[in-house]
């Protein structure tokens, strides 16, 4: 009972301490919580002044697009809509549909004011709806030749010269061969910003190698080039240099455009491309018509060298507005080779003029014009650039000009021969077998490929014999064996049938008449009876044969020995008279 008296006073002076301590620490805490409060009311405050201002900076500071930029990300899109035209076969239809988002677009860019991040997501948003557009009911061209996305894109000023290169790559499965590319040029500044000076001449590259990936594609890349001399009038913007190609890719013909671009300055940097095709819209019937060629055509449809065909070329006048008169046409061949005095074209016009005039030709017409020529005996099977030269007048001007090319493919007849047939033996019986032997001839200008000979006849059966690719001006030997299974019933003529290929891989037969007979060798079984048969005769009695041939034999070689013994006595009989005689001489 002690122990819990004192106790209870102690405890409780514990208690009064504790208390006091928690009072205390509440009233620091409450205390703290004011002073932030204020504090906090004080720098939120703070804040929205600072956020306030911060939004009217930025409202004030925001940088828009400029003129450059809004023509870059034009000229942005305009490359990508020419490279859809080019890279899809698209319906009339949808290109007019592309055709209306596109100028929408164009003048949309060019007078609204955007920031550069907007016009750039704009423009995004239209190579999208074109391409989806380009792509319905569409199928993309297969093209094996491009350009390496290696090479720069060139810049010009106005009155200079520069060197457009072409690097070229074929990126399909197999080799292009005896590839032509011509510059596709026109009068119109807008459309070529170079000086016409002269029919430009078409290039030609032999062969460009295929290639398994785009690496090796540039490694095998084939480079040509044209020299071109800016305008002086020429607008300050990016243009699209297109080029006409044409090649040979596994035997067929393959025609393609190919386009590169080049930026160029003008004299004059507020004279813009792009400015310049919006007012030439708007000014349509201002402009000046373009003759462009739409196609062409040949009868017959294939051309072979040193034959007359009639070649129909067909042109359009492009303007909507504006006629043509007074149009002449002269076709021009490329020159292919010289003789002693003067170089040759590699077609020539049966008339003797190259020269079509037709007096005028309406707006948005199609003209047709044909001229029959005749291709050179000595051409190689590959394609012909024809250059249309065309000048025209309008109301307004005169001596207005365009240029144009086409490619005409000319083959060679394939032609062979065959040298007399050597055939031993020439008469063979049924399961025997001749050797056959005789060459082939290439006497065309073009390879024969595959070349194979059999034999056919009731006669014989045989095998074919390969002879593989032969050159032009080269030979094939065959050496064949052919094997007799039936007699012949006719003259004995069996036939060597050769079939080759040519480049397109259609299947061409020559037939050679051989003479070999084939006739059955048997023996004819007579009766018995029938059969004559001679008296036997009677069966000699003595010494059977080999016993007899033993006597005789024997009787020989007693007659020999005899005949040496005495030629040796008559020898030594001698031998001794001349010593006798020696004797007698020494005495």
């Amino acid at each position: 009972m002690r122990m819990v008296q004192i106790r209870k006073p102690v405890e409780e002076g514990r208690v009064s301490i504790k208390m006091k301590k928690l009072k205390q620490l509440i009233i620091l805490v409450m205390t703290a919580a004011m002073l932030c409060g204020n504090a906090c009311i004080v720098y939120a405050t703070e804040e929205n002044n600072n956020e306030s201002n911060d939004e009217n900076d930025n409202e004030s500071s925001i940088l828009y697009a400029t003129d450059e930029e809004k023509d870059h990300i034009r000229g942005q899109l305009n490359r990508y809509y020419s490279d859809l035209k080019i890279i899809y076969k698209i319906p009339e239809e949808n290109l007019k549909r592309m055709d209306k988002i596109y100028n929408s677009a164009m003048s949309y860019m060019a007078n609204t004011t955007l920031t550069l991040s907007e016009l750039m997501s704009y423009e995004a948003s239209i190579e999208g709806y074109l391409s989806e557009i380009a792509k319905e009911n569409t199928t993309s061209t297969e093209k094996f030749l491009m350009l390496s996305n290696e090479a720069p894109i060139l810049s010009v000023n106005y009155g200079e010269q520069t060197f457009v290169v072409l690097s070229l790559i074929n990126l399909g499965k197999n080799d292009i061969t005896d590839v032509v590319i011509t510059p596709t040029v026109s009068n119109e500044r807008t459309k070529w910003p170079f000086v016409i000076e002269q029919a430009y001449d078409a290039k030609s590259i032999p062969i460009i190698q295929a290639a398994n990936n785009v690496e090796e594609a540039n490694n095998k890349r084939m480079d040509i080039g044209w020299f071109f001399t800016a305008r002086e009038d020429v607008l300050t913007g990016c243009y699209p240099l297109t080029f006409h190609a044409t090649y040979y890719q596994g035997g067929a013909v393959v025609e393609t455009d190919i386009t590169t671009y080049v930026n160029v300055k003008g004299q004059d940097p507020n004279k813009k491309l792009i400015k310049e095709e919006e007012e030439e819209e708007e000014e349509e019937k201002q402009t000046n018509p373009r003759i462009i060629v739409t196609g062409y055509r040949t009868d017959p449809e294939t051309v072979y060298a040193g034959s007359t065909f009639n070649l129909t070329v067909s042109v359009k006048n492009t303007s909507k507005a504006t006629a043509v008169e007074n149009v002449l046409f002269n076709l021009e061949a490329s020159v292919e080779g010289s003789d002693a005095q003067a170089s040759y074209a590699a077609f020539l016009p049966t008339s003797g003029s190259s020269s079509v005039y037709t007096e005028r030709i309406a707006p948005g017409q199609t003209y047709e014009m044909s001229i029959e020529m005749e291709a050179k005996s000595d051409l190689a099977q590959k394609p012909y650039v024809l250059t249309v030269n065309m000048k025209y007048d309008t109301d307004q001007q005169i001596n207005l000009s365009d240029v144009a090319h086409v490619s005409v493919p000319v083959k060679q007849e394939a032609k062979l021969d065959t040298s007399s047939a050597e055939l031993m033996p020439e008469t063979i019986a049924v399961g025997e077998e001749s050797n056959v032997m005789f060459s082939v001839f290439n006497t065309g200008k073009t390879t024969l490929y595959n070349v194979k000979v059999t034999y056919e006849g009731d006669t014989v059966e045989s095998g074919i014999t390969y002879l593989g690719n032969i050159a032009p001006g080269a030979t094939g030997s065959v050496d064949s064996m052919v094997r007799g299974i039936a007699p012949d019933t006719g003259n004995g003529v069996v036939k060597a049938v050769i079939t080759y290929e040519d480049e397109a891989g259609n299947e061409s037969r020559y037939e050679k008449e051989l003479n070999l007979y084939v006739y059955e060798m048997f023996i004819e079984d007579f009766p018995m009876e029938d059969i004559p048969m001679e008296p036997m005769e009677p069966e000699q009695k003595g010494l059977p044969m080999v016993a007899m041939i033993g006597i005789v034999a024997g009787v020989i070689v007693l007659i020999i020995v005899v005949i040496v013994i005495i030629a040796k006595v008559k020898k030594a009989k001698k031998h001794k008279e001349d010593m006798d005689l020696l004797d007698e001489d020494d005495a």
